[in-house]
């Protein structure tokens, strides 16, 4: 049986110097070769680990994020803002911190403030990775073989990479090479609102004051919107009544407040859904759930309010037999959740069950360090949301480049994205796509990134 999503609850070559679409691409370094066998070097003759295992004999440096390091050559201007939990900055994103606009957390006033971040880590490992955080993207099927000697000399530090909102940074920063990054922390109450949260009066006034909080919280995401151009929103996240009934028991003390008052706490959160699925010209891309009952599920429920937002679900077949527009034998592909709740199926090419077969072209995430990439082994519509919205840039950066992303023209893409075009579907529409199947993501649309998957 699929799972539920996960919130509820690794020698490619680079692909010539121009693309299909005219488009150039950096190319290879050419001293990339010698660059790679110094840090390999570097890497097998730290031996602090193998001297001492809890690390006392290494050379510790504590390196702090500097968003001022931003650097790309190939900028879209049409940055991705990924809403997930962000406790720290994981590992991984060291190697992309040229990529990364901002590292932000609402505070106790609602304000979304730059969270200060410093990465501790043994000092050949910090400068090995920053040393290929370059201007021009680097495809981590380039870097390769700094894998198996950065996992072998640091094998405590893989774990600094786990984490959900690391996951998810992994599907779309390789993925979508010429986007930049905001990163922003978990979204809840009991985070920025957590005294008006905990109220268990469920007066109207105390459910006013956590609205106004909520308010401010949507005000500054839109600002951060504006000011970093985003375009592309990741929500593999959501609230429901359930969450806000875990969320009371975890934080708050006292009895459990009725339902009449969790919905009501549940509802406050409305003025930043809003900020999220209805801010002109940006697109969110959300991991769907089963729906309970929109009063239970409100900002999971189909909604003529959400006009910006697709809902995405999954199936994992490894030959789906689909058309670049989704057109096929659609009875046996499943998928979950139920089609109420979807807006789009995508493929992930993997197996859910071990030894997790995949196909050809299945969805990749990059490694802990950020030098390789291989097949996920879970399927869930936490890692499918990344995929949807990868399309989405893919479509439309191929279809309307040059157009400003305005509503309308997110309405043209969501429609590229699912034709009307399947006679056995609702609608007619095909809402069951393998994008990754027809290569359409930037990563290939672009050459860094050959279409069919070679393992290492």
């Amino acid at each position: 049986m699929p799972s539920a999503p996960c919130w509820s609850w690794s020698s490619a070559l680079l692909l010539g110097s121009l693309c299909a679409c005219g488009e150039s691409v950096p190319p290879v370094a050419t001293d990339l070769a010698a660059r790679l066998e110094a840090a390999r070097e570097a890497i097998r003759a730290d031996t602090c680990f193998r001297e001492r295992p809890d690390g006392a004999g290494c050379e510790w440096g504590d390196f702090a994020y500097d968003p001022g390091a931003f650097a790309m050559r190939h900028d879209s201007g049409e940055a991705i803002l990924v809403i997930d939990d962000f406790p720290t900055l994981p590992l991984r994103a060291l190697r992309y911190q040229n990529r990364l606009r901002g590292y932000f957390r609402a505070d106790a006033q609602g304000r979304l403030e730059p969270v200060p971040f410093s990465w501790r880590l043994p000092a050949t490992l910090h400068r090995t990775l920053q040393s290929f955080a370059t201007p021009d993207f680097l495809p981590a099927e380039q870097l390769r073989t700094l894998a198996a000697p950065l996992g072998e000399t640091y094998p405590s530090q893989v774990m600094e990479s786990v984490g959900h909102g690391s996951f998810v940074f992994s599907l779309l920063v390789e993925t979508n090479p010429h986007q930049p990054l905001v990163l922003l922390d978990t979204l809840r109450f009991t985070t920025f609102a957590p005294e008006e949260f905990c109220d268990g009066s469920g007066t109207p006034e105390s459910m006013e004051r956590l609205r106004a909080k909520a308010s401010v919280v949507a005000e500054g995401v839109r600002g951060l919107m504006a000011a970093h151009g985003v375009r592309y929103v990741n929500l593999s996240s959501g609230v429901t009544l359930a969450s806000v009934r875990q969320d009371w028991s975890a934080s708050c003390e006292g009895p459990l407040p009725d339902d009449r008052v969790l919905r009501a706490k549940l509802d406050a959160y409305a003025p930043i859904y809003a900020a999220l699925f209805n801010t002109p010209g940006v697109f969110t891309a959300q991991a769907a759930i089963d729906v309970a009952s929109p009063e239970d599920n409100p900002f999971d429920s189909a909604s003529e309010a959400f006009p910006n937002r697709l809902r995405v679900g999954f199936f994992t077949v490894l030959e789906s037999g689909l058309d670049a527009e989704g057109r096929g034998a659609h009875a046996n592909l499943g998928g979950w959740p139920g089609q109420a709740n979807v807006d789009l199926y995508v493929n992930t090419g993997v197996l859910p069950q071990r030894p997790f077969e995949y196909s050809r072209t299945p969805l990749l995430q990059v490694d802990a360090f950020g030098v390789d990439i291989f097949p996920i082994t879970r399927a869930t519509t936490s890692w499918v949301a990344p995929l949807a919205l990868s399309r989405f840039i893919h479509a439309r950066s191929a279809y309307f480049a040059g157009q400003e992303l305005s509503d309308a023209l997110i309405r043209q893409v969501m429609e590229r994205m699912t034709p009307p075009r399947c006679e056995d579907l609702p609608g007619s529409v095909c809402v069951y796509q393998d994008p990754l199947l027809h290569g359409q993501t930037e990563a290939v649309r672009l050459g860094y990134r050959p279409r069919e998957y070679t393992a290492p």
